[in-house]
C-alpha cells in the first residue's frame, strides 16, 4: 500500500472516530443531564471559624469584612430560596457579622427576615435566634426608631402567632408592645409610628399591663402633635381610667391646649412645651401667693392649677 493510501486511510479513521465520539456524547448527554439534575445539596456546612477568630483574622478591617459577609448571606439566602431548602446557619453568620461590627444596622434590620423567612416552615429556634439578634441590635442602637419599630412588630405580630405555647405567645406580645412603646418615645420621621403606638397600647391593655399602659399613653399625649392620634390615645386612656379620672384628664388636657393656643398658636405643641407657659413677670410682682399665670414651667403651672382647684 502506498504512502498516499495509508494517509487517506488514517484521515478516514480519525474522522470516523470523531463522528462516533460526537454521536456518543449526544446520546449520553440526556442521560447525564437527567442524573445531574437529580443531585441536590441537602445540608450546609458552616465555613467560618469562631467569631473571636474572625475578629482576629479581619486584621482590623472589621466593618469591611462584616459588609462582605452580609452581602454573601444575602446571596446564599437567595440561592437557597431558589433551591427550596433552608439556609441552616443564617443566624450563625449574622451573629458573626454583629460581632465584627456591632453597630452595622442591616444585620439587625433584615436579620429576622433572613433567619425566619425561609422556603420551608421556620422552626421555634429560628424565632428565638432572631429575637436574640434583634435585642442585641436594640442595645447597640438604642436611638434607632425604625429598628425599634421593626423589632416590636416582629415580636408582637410576626413571631407570636406562630408560637404554640400560650404563655410564651403572651410574653412575646408584651415584649413586642414594650419595644413598640419605646419606638413611640423616640423622635422619627416615620408617619406610621404613631399608629403603631395605639396598637402597642392595645397589646399592653390586653396583656393586663394597666399601669404601664396608662403611663405609655400619657407619654404619647405629651409628645404627639397629631390630633387624630391624641384623640385616640385619650380614648384609650379614658377607658383605662375611672369616671372621675376621665373628667380630670379631659380638664387638664383642655387647659393645656387653651394655654398653648392663647400663647403661641402658630407653633406645634412640642415647641410650646419646650418654651414653657406664658408668664407676665410684671403682673406677678409683689404677689405673695403666686397664681397659675405666674408659673415659669409647665410642672409649676400644673401644680398651681391643682392647688387652685376647689376641694371635692
Amino acid at each position: 500500500m502506498s504512502a498516499g493510501a495509508r494517509s487517506i486511510g488514517a484521515r478516514l479513521f480519525v474522522f470516523a472516530l470523531v463522528v462516533a465520539a460526537a454521536v456518543g456524547v449526544r446520546g449520553l448527554r440526556g442521560v447525564l443531564l437527567a442524573r445531574t439534575l437529580k443531585l441536590h445539596e441537602k445540608t450546609d456546612v458552616y465555613e467560618l471559624p469562631s467569631p473571636d477568630q474572625i475578629v482576629a483574622l479581619s486584621l482590623g478591617y472589621r466593618s469591611a469584612l462584616a459588609d462582605f459577609l452580609f452581602a454573601n448571606v444575602l446571596v446564599w439566602h437567595g440561592i437557597h430560596f431558589e433551591e427550596k431548602r433552608r439556609l441552616e446557619f443564617a443566624a450563625d453568620y449574622l451573629d458573626t457579622i454583629a460581632r465584627l461590627d456591632p453597630t452595622f444596622r442591616e444585620t439587625y434590620y433584615y436579620g429576622d427576615t433572613l433567619i425566619t423567612m425561609q422556603p420551608v416552615k421556620p422552626r421555634h429556634e429560628d424565632y428565638v435566634r432572631a429575637r436574640e439578634l434583634l435585642e442585641r441590635g436594640l442595645k447597640a442602637r438604642p436611638t434607632d426608631t425604625e429598628l425599634w419599630l421593626s423589632a416590636g412588630q416582629f415580636m408582637a405580630y410576626v413571631a407570636a402567632p406562630w408560637l404554640e405555647d400560650p404563655k410564651e405567645k403572651s410574653e412575646w406580645k408584651l415584649a413586642g408592645a414594650r419595644v413598640l412603646a419605646h419606638a413611640c418615645e423616640l423622635v422619627g420621621s416615620n408617619e406610621n409610628i404613631p399608629y403603631n403606638c395605639i396598637s402597642a397600647a392595645g397589646l399592653l391593655s390586653r396583656g393586663g399591663e394597666r399601669e404601664a399602659n396608662i403611663q405609655f399613653l400619657q407619654r404619647v399625649l405629651a409628645v404627639s402633635d397629631d390630633e387624630a392620634i391624641r384623640d385616640k390615645a385619650l380614648e384609650f386612656l379614658e377607658h383605662a381610667l375611672g369616671q372621675r379620672s376621665q373628667e380630670e384628664l379631659r380638664a387638664r388636657e383642655d387647659a393645656l391646649r387653651n394655654a398653648w393656643r392663647a400663647d403661641l398658636p402658630f407653633v406645634d405643641l412640642t415647641t410650646e412645651l419646650v418654651l414653657g407657659p406664658p408668664t407676665d413677670p410684671a403682673a406677678c410682682a409683689g404677689i405673695i401667693q403666686p397664681t397659675v399665670a405666674c408659673a415659669t414651667t409647665w410642672a409649676d403651672w400644673r401644680a398651681r392649677g391643682r392647688a387652685a382647684e376647689p376641694e371635692p
